[in-house]
């Protein structure tokens, strides 16, 4: 448990150094969703329910934090600083599944974003992209496709950091990276980046 508000607070920091607070989520049926519906692709026709897709390859590393068992994935608050949350859902993010490792203050994650019925993915991209280059990330080299902003270590965040983001099919995808050491932070965010796109690309 502390490991995974460990992730949320560097989170809360990450996101353009932004102010915010971390909420409980809630699981299961909830009528307060009823407007977040997200229409997947029936994968296979011979099962009852067709389970929400979970587009994320998984990170190495020791994982600490892990929503992709939540049928309807976490409340945006849940895991993300208020601002960022308030600001995805309004570009018509529903909710989240993510994978976030840790060894030791290294950290690498995999997150998913479904865009709700009637929203636009690709308007959901640019707002995430927007969102932190009004933090201060700079713009950064990525695959095709692929939105990748940057953070360098600062004296209120001495981390430095890469987020990538994309659109496949109805979800927003997330790629990120972050520590003390920029070198391994490149590394190992671009290998991560290289697997992500393999399994799960750009649609």
């Amino acid at each position: 448990m502390r490991a995974v508000l460990r992730v949320v607070g560097v989170h809360v920091l990450l996101a353009g150094l932004a102010l915010g607070a971390v909420a409980v989520w809630g699981t299961g049926a909830d009528p307060a969703r009823a407007d977040l519906a997200v229409t997947v692709p029936d994968t296979d026709p011979r099962l009852p329910v067709n389970p929400e897709l979970v587009a994320l390859v998984r990170p190495p590393g020791l994982v600490v934090m892990d929503t992709t068992k939540e049928k309807n994935g976490a409340w945006l608050t849940a895991v993300l600083p208020e601002k960022e949350a308030r600001y995805f859902t309004d570009a018509g993010v529903a909710s989240v599944k993510a994978l976030v490792s840790r060894d030791g203050e290294f950290s690498q994650g995999v997150w998913q974003f479904p865009v709700r019925d009637g929203a636009d993915p690709v308007a959901a991209l640019r707002a995430a992209d927007d969102f932190y280059a009004a933090g201060g990330w700079a713009e950064a080299p990525g695959p095709r496709d692929v939105l990748v902003r940057s953070h360098a270590p600062t004296p209120e965040l001495p981390l430095a950091a890469y987020r990538a983001h994309y659109v496949r099919g109805p979800y927003l995808i997330r790629v990120e990276a972050y520590g003390p050491d920029a070198e391994r932070v490149h590394r190992e965010f671009e290998a991560l980046v290289d697997r992500q796109l393999d399994r799960w690309p750009p649609t």
